[in-house]
């Protein structure tokens, strides 16, 4: 398993990636942007990308064309969402998951084994680093097939889609500086802090919670959330929702459509869902059908 080149564009990240076999809310009229409040910064890189560094040590990058990565520093979590919105990436304690178009993949390691899956038009692949076989979900059950999974701990996936995202040319700063010239804040009376910025609206509640809301002209809405409390993220599209979590509810989820798949941090059982079937892995990383 060999690592993502560092130097790829956009245009190759997926295809370079290294293979293992087997919107707009209804905002009141707010005041003027405040760039100090609460302790809270934004400032332009000089990779041309804004950076606002919010309370809690969670940090939200937007650059020039809208791409959005979300970071939480105290739970070790990344989250990016590209600017033409079909790649995902997410990097989490729990597991990582990636999206690419119509397919997503999902990683996870623990000490029973490294356990990988892909969601696709077809159906579930699924296999772990202790099974010779890959194995297929689909609507007429489970059975052994051939297929590819990306190493997703070999790169930081959420860091690498983002800045393969973000504008390269000249302008990108300039853009950013006046996309941030035009940002708004205001602060409502439950104490929420609220920012918009482009066609990007944050949110950040007391205790730390942060939302990000982006709505496409068409009318798609695309929700990133994470809190620094317990370690919760959560991202919600059209195609695909998906939730990790730190801590009691320590776990990885996913579901696109009538698609499911459920780690559990606790048990490490890594179950996948499709079209009244499940199987996966058992707490001994044993293949199960159900």
């Amino acid at each position: 398993i060999s690592a993502l080149p560092t130097d790829t564009n956009l245009a190759s990240l997926f295809s370079t990636l290294s293979f293992t076999p087997p919107f707009s809310p209804h905002l009141p009229p707010p005041p003027a942007w405040q760039p100090h409040h609460s302790g809270v910064t934004a400032v332009v890189e000089q990779q041309g990308y804004i950076s606002l560094r919010l309370r809690h040590d969670v940090v939200l990058d937007i650059s020039a064309n809208q791409t959005i990565r979300l970071t939480n520093n105290i739970k070790n979590s990344i989250m990016s969402l590209s600017a033409c919105t079909n790649q995902m990436a997410l990097v989490h304690p729990k597991g990582r998951i990636l999206q690419y178009g119509p397919r997503v993949e999902v990683q996870t390691e623990d000490e029973v084994s490294v356990k990988n899956a892909k969601i696709y038009p077809r159906g579930i692949s699924f296999t772990a680093n202790n099974m010779a076989l890959v194995y297929l979900l689909d609507e007429a059950g489970a059975r052994s097939t051939s297929d590819m999974f990306h190493d997703l701990y070999a790169t930081q996936i959420s860091d690498t889609l983002f800045m393969e995202s973000c504008q390269r040319e000249g302008q990108s700063v300039t853009t950013s500086i006046r996309q941030l010239d035009k940002a708004r804040y205001w602060r409502t009376e439950a104490g929420v802090e609220c920012w918009v910025i482009g066609h990007v609206f944050i949110q950040q509640t007391e205790d730390g919670l942060v939302s990000v809301e982006n709505e496409l002209q068409h009318g798609d809405m695309f929700v990133l959330k994470t809190s620094p409390s317990n370690g919760k993220v959560r991202f919600d599209s059209r195609f695909m929702q998906m939730t990790a979590s730190l801590g009691d509810e320590s776990h990885v989820f996913l579901r696109s459509r009538d698609r499911r798949l459920h780690y559990s941090g606790h048990t490490k059982v890594f179950t996948v869902r499709n079209a009244g079937h499940s199987a996966g892995f058992d707490e001994e990383g044993e293949l199960r059908i159900f």
